[in-house]
């Protein structure tokens, strides 16, 4: 540590002052001898007692002071990390108190700041998340849009000649000759279906559902659709269970009963021969679950979006799942897909 010269300049000036004063004096005063050795000893003992303030000077205040500078330029360089020790006594150590308090403010505001840039870095990245949500759902409503002006130009256009095709072969099942004929035409008409229930998807994909809305009971809904699944469900050999309370909801019965018809019948063609397929009711929410084997990963993302399948060749069109999500969302709902941890998956419904 420096030495400091301050207390040496005050003493110094101080014994100036008192030699200067006892000159004049000496030089003005025309006594004895005695009385200038007198002189000489008051002028010794001032001077004595100079050294002597300015040593309890350096010891008090000086050297106090000089050890709180130095704590300050330490405290900088390593970031207000080391407590002030208070030196000295009175004005000293009440300074010394003073800039501890100061530093624990300085940190404490320190922390404080850090906590806002870090809620303020965590704000940010929600909203950029929700942003992005937002135009993912925006882009998503753009292809479903896109896709249903396409499906109802498509529908009218197919629609009319798949009934002809339709109606002729029945007229012809009729006068068929042959059992193989009969069965050829049965094909047709077989496919002919199968061409007016894509349309029709196409159609409601792209079209909200005008229906009344009211106060439908779910559970009701959930057995409704079971039943009408139930004769795929036994020809494939899966069980169909349901577990459900009364639950109204407020909303259009039919589009529900399509939701639920769709979810049921991808829960039954998922599933092996002597699978089961569970349904439940609780409040707003309605779950279909499978015992097949789950949902890869990377099709989850693209579950919902028109013409995504994971089905076989010829076993679906990639439209249900789209319906159905069009519906719940029309409604205010949510669709979401899980797999189970045991086996299978889950599609959850839930209404606002």
């Amino acid at each position: 540590m420096r030495r400091p010269g301050l207390a040496l300049k005050l003493s110094v000036l101080l014994m100036l002052g008192v030699v200067g004063a006892m000159v004049v004096d000496f030089s003005l005063t025309s006594g004895t001898d005695m009385d200038r050795a007198r002189v000489l000893v008051f002028v010794s003992i001032a001077l004595a007692m100079a050294l002597l303030a300015a040593v309890v000077l350096d010891t008090l205040i000086i050297r106090p002071l000089v050890r709180l500078s130095a704590q300050a330029r330490r405290m900088e360089d390593r970031g207000y990390a080391e407590p002030f020790v208070p030196t000295g006594l009175d004005e000293p150590r009440e300074l010394g108190e003073a800039l501890e308090h100061l530093r624990q403010r300085v940190l404490a505001e320190r922390e404080e700041l850090q906590r806002l840039n870090a809620e303020l870095e965590r704000r940010v990245e929600e909203r950029s998340l929700a942003l992005a949500a937002a135009q993912r759902a925006l882009v998503e409503g753009e292809r479903l849009v896109a896709v249903g002006r396409l499906g109802a130009g498509v529908a009218h256009e197919v629609n009319n000649p798949a009934g002809v095709i339709l109606g002729r072969a029945g007229l012809l099942l009729d006068d068929a000759a042959t059992p193989e004929a009969a069965e050829d035409l049965r094909v047709i008409m077989r496919q002919a279906e199968r061409i007016r229930e894509i349309t029709g998807a196409l159609l409601r994909l792209g079209r909200p559902s005008r229906g009344e809305r009211g106060a439908v009971d779910l559970a009701a809904v959930a057995r409704s659709a079971m039943e009408l699944a139930r004769h795929e469900a036994v020809a494939r050999g899966v069980t169909l269970e349901l577990s459900c309370q009364a639950s109204e909801v407020d909303a259009d019965a039919a589009a529900l009963e399509q939701v639920a018809y769709n979810l049921i019948r991808n829960a039954v063609q998922a599933s092996q021969e002597g699978g089961v397929v569970r349904l439940h009711v609780a409040g707003s929410t309605l779950s279909v679950s499978d015992t097949g084997s789950g949902i890869a990963p990377e099709a989850i993302p693209h579950l919902f979006e028109p013409f995504f399948t994971t089905k076989k060749l010829g076993e679906g069109t990639g439209l249900g799942l789209a319906v159905a999500h069009g519906i719940v969302r029309d409604h205010g709902g949510t669709l979401t897909a899980e797999n189970l941890p045991e086996r299978g998956a889950r599609f959850v419904v839930r209404l606002g």
